[in-house]
């Protein structure tokens, strides 16, 4: 294993279900660990025979749904000043939060869903939906919903292919951003098309 991932898999088999759920939650709040890897390695763990796979998903569902319901949270009691304040910069770019504002406010409900499987960007949508003042209920259920998707999916990838750990983390950090890139083109690609159409319209 590469020598973060090493080191993350070590500590999730010292503290197992609290490790798991500290580390998810933390990444709800975009510490730079990979959500999807972790869920992996938890995987991995119910693999191992440390952990079981039911008891983790739900631990898994736990602490990706905190995480995303504190940083929604936060966005909406104090999204603007944190968005604005240079400390944070880093994560909440002036091009990552134009995104997060135009997704949310031509898609909604549907941007709180997807955006649960872009690590690049769900933590600004997430934030810019409390801060835009998103309903909670419609918040929680589409990420909710999400969740309920991809955690089980993850987990189980590291639960079955245990005996290949080191390339099964490989394939699933390549899988998230050839996703991601994916996800961002045919959002450019929409977006172009909605531009011609509204210049359409005014002619």
């Amino acid at each position: 294993m590469i020598g973060s991932v090493s080191i993350l898999t070590q500590y999730l088999e010292s503290f197992t279900y609290i490790g798991l759920f500290l580390i998810l939650f933390l990444c709800g709040l975009g510490i730079p660990i990979p959500e999807d890897i972790t869920l992996v390695i938890g995987g991995y763990l119910a693999y191992q025979g440390l952990t079981h796979y039911p008891q983790t998903v739900c631990i898994g569902l736990l602490g990706v749904m905190v995480g995303d319901l504190t940083l929604y949270s936060i966005g909406r009691r104090w999204g603007t000043g944190i968005i604005n304040h240079h400390r944070f910069n880093w994560i909440f770019t002036v091009k990552r939060m134009a995104k997060a504002q135009w997704y949310l406010r031509q898609y909604g409900k549907r941007t709180i869903f997807f955006a649960r499987f872009l690590s690049g960007v769900r933590g600004c949508v997430y934030i810019t939906a409390g801060a835009l003042k998103m309903n909670t209920f419609d918040f929680f259920l589409m990420d909710f919903l999400a969740a309920l998707l991809s955690v089980p999916i993850f987990v189980y990838i590291g639960y079955y292919f245990g005996g290949h750990i080191d390339n099964t983390v490989n394939f699933v950090n390549k899988s998230s951003l050839i996703i991601l890139a994916l996800v961002i083109a045919s959002v450019a690609i929409l977006a172009f098309l909605y531009f011609l159409k509204k210049q359409k319209s005014r002619q």
